[in-house]
């Protein structure tokens, strides 16, 4: 497309050169005509002829140079390369002393100097015009030349800058620089010293030339986008490399932050963790290394209201308000910072922070392509945050499992895979199982949970019981298995634990008003050798199992309660024949379904009491009337006296083992 655009370019220089030679004939033919006239002499003929001479070597030494600009044009896609050229065959077309280059910026709305003269050439980039703001600003808000040839200082819209010098200059030339649809793209501004007589051939040798750059700045930019663009896929593909690379999370980090600052042409790439159980901001990754600063990056404490506002806010809101808020570099040099959180589906993992040493306007496309990798960024610490969790997740189920069954070769190095973990074998530990469920009395109107969400509310459910039981018990080690959470509990501040079941207790009730759910919990004797976790293990579940039957609503059972229910549980579960203190009990308890009374547990509590009426009615809450005329009914609907004490005992286990089989066991 260049070599294209160049020979169209040649062809115009060429045409225009003809031209000229031709008006050049023209005039000699007329002034041959004039000859034969009396009126006018040779020496006038001869000086009209020098004149059209100098007038056809100024046109052939302005098509010269507008050649050596196509060639120019047409030879590199480099814009600063081009700039250069332009301004140095500018100044010799023109004879000035000095030519400024300004370029546009549509996102501020100024012009900024891209090239000028050799003397000037430290300012450029630094120097900036708003549309409107001196001749130049002025020239690129209306699109018109301007010719000022002498006094240029006195004229109204002059704005000197002191660092180009311009007050000591006298005329000045200076021209749009536009596209083919009339848009600004820049302006160009030339300088003399002394009064010059800018004719109207060095302002249309100007606005040609305009014309090329205007041809060569948006060719070279299109290239440069389209550059930069292959660049970002390159890196971009390079990114999605480095997340699938199995690295390590904070290898993997570094070399992250490294293709973010290549990409997002960043001064400094950070990466920074959330520590959800601190409400800490991390600084986990940093690229390029400081270049010999000393720079000291402080965790960065997180208000999560505030965190959850700023994620609606645009990027421009959220880039200022995290310079302020979430930047560990408070006291840098850096000027600004371009800012994404990484988040993964409703998680929030940390944050992506570009610093820049200038001070910089973001475009929705850097916002945009920062988002992009910061969801890659987010993903790849994901994954191996769950990487992680799985292998830690096998570490803790080979470990639980051997301790359970026994299968371990040696005591030392169980202790040692306990250490990893976090747990300490010479203290003691207490074995807790919790099945979490949802209550029997939950609305039935309500609609079915399926599968999946029911186990994304166990997974919530277990994370907050973890957090809330090691907070509580430093050292403890959970493993969870869908809706069964199993626990070695550390006890180093309650060897006894004798708070242990009052605390698992208050814990259920918080999870029921909390989250709607029921916790069924068993507890075994407490550990203080390897070879007791085989037994601590058994009495949990246990202790879980029979709690689980004894009440349906769940709660605490320790295995020291179960009493003489340990011994009827297996007798309920492996003799079904049914006697007359069976049948009594279950006529009972057949009145109770249909009535719905409460006879069975009333007898149950008055052999408990050993007939005492004031204790059973005081535990029943009762009055002893009442009591008395239960038991009147109790005594209609059995053929055994319920006052004859030596059919007490055997009731008590008729109950207990009828309630134990209709428990579903």
């Amino acid at each position: 497309m260049s070599a294209r655009i160049a020979r169209g370019r040649s062809a115009t220089a060429r045409s225009e050169l003809s031209g000229a030679a031709g008006a050049v004939k023209k005039h000699e033919k007329t002034l041959l005509d004039s000859s034969k006239r009396p009126e006018r002499t040779l020496e006038q003929l001869w000086e009209e002829n020098e004149r059209l001479a100098r007038e056809l070597e100024a046109r052939t030494q302005e098509n010269i140079l507008l050649n050596e600009v196509i060639s120019t044009v047409g030879s590199t896609l480099k814009l600063d390369e081009v700039l250069s050229h332009v301004v140095d065959t500018i100044t010799r077309a023109t004879s000035c002393h000095a030519a400024f280059l300004y370029l546009y910026n549509q996102e501020k709305e100024q012009l900024v100097l891209a090239s000028s003269s050799e003397p000037y050439r430290h300012h450029i980039g630094k120097i900036a015009l708003a549309l409107g703001e001196g001749i130049a600003g002025w020239v690129g808000l209306h699109h018109e030349p301007v010719i000022i040839r002498e006094g240029s200082l006195n004229d109204p819209r002059f704005r000197p800058f002191p660092e180009l010098e311009e007050e000591r200059f006298q005329s000045l030339m200076s021209v749009p620089v536009l596209s083919k649809g009339r848009q600004l793209i820049g302006v160009i501004t030339v300088h003399t010293v002394a009064p010059y007589e800018f004719t109207e051939q060095h302002q249309t040798f100007a606005m040609n030339t305009a014309a090329l750059v205007a041809s060569a700045i948006e060719n070279a930019r299109l290239y440069e986008n389209t550059q930069r663009k292959l660049t970002i896929l390159t890196s971009l593909s390079l990114l999605s490399q480095t997340i699938t690379s199995g690295l390590y999370l904070d290898e993997m980090l570094r070399s992250l932050s490294t293709l973010t600052a290549q990409i997002m042409e960043a001064d400094l790439c950070v990466i920074m963790l959330l520590d959800q159980a601190r409400a800490r901001l991390t600084v986990r990754a940093t690229s390029p290394q400081a270049g010999g600063r000393l720079l000291t990056f402080q965790p960065v404490d997180v208000d999560h209201q505030a965190w959850e506002r700023l994620s609606n806010e645009n990027a421009q809101e959220f880039s200022r308000y995290a310079l302020e808020r979430f930047n560990p570099l408070k006291d840098s040099h850096y000027k600004a910072l371009l800012s994404a959180p990484l988040v993964s589906g409703t998680e929030q993992l940390g944050l992506l922070n570009c610093y820049f040493n200038r001070a910089r306007r973001y475009t929705a496309e850097d916002q945009t392509l920062l988002t992009t990798i910061a969801n890659q960024v987010a993903v790849a610490i994901k994954n191996s945050h769950l990487v992680d969790l799985l292998a830690q997740k096998n570490l803790v189920k080979g470990f639980f499992e051997d301790l359970m069954y026994g299968n371990y070769d040696s005591e030392d190095a169980l202790r040692q895979r306990a250490n990893f973990l976090g747990c300490d074998l010479s203290r003691v530990h207490a074995v807790a199982m919790i099945e979490i469920s949802y209550p029997a009395d939950q609305n039935p109107a309500s609609e079915p949970i399926n599968e999946e969400d029911r186990l994304a509310v166990y997974k919530r459910i277990s994370a907050q019981m973890r957090r809330r039981l090691q907070d509580s018990f430093p050292g403890s080690v959970l493993y969870e298995q869908e809706n069964l959470l199993t626990c070695i509990i550390n006890l180093s501040k309650d060897p006894n634990g004798t708070r242990l079941k009052n605390w698992l207790r208050d814990l259920a009730r918080q999870m029921r008003g909390e989250n709607n759910i029921s916790l069924a919990i068993g507890i075994g004797n407490t550990c203080a050798t390897a070879g007791d976790y085989r037994r601590g293990f058994a009495e949990a579940r246990e202790a879980l199992q029979m709690g689980q039957h004894l009440n349906r609503e769940g709660g605490v059972t320790h295995f020291n309660d179960l009493g003489v229910y340990r011994y009827l549980y297996k007798i309920a579960r492996m003799d079904d024949l049914r006697d007359m203190y069976q049948e009594q009990v279950g006529r009972i308890a057949g009145y109770d379904h249909r009535k719905g009374t409460e006879l069975l547990d009333t007898l149950e509590t008055y052999l408990e009491c050993a007939g005492n009426l004031t204790r059973t009615s005081d535990r029943l809450y009762v009055h002893r009337n009442t009591l008395i005329q239960r038991l009147e009914r109790l005594q209609s609907l059995c053929d055994i006296d319920l006052h004859e004490r030596s059919n007490w005992l055997t009731l008590q286990v008729a109950i207990k083992v009828y309630k134990l089989r209709n428990s579903g066991l």
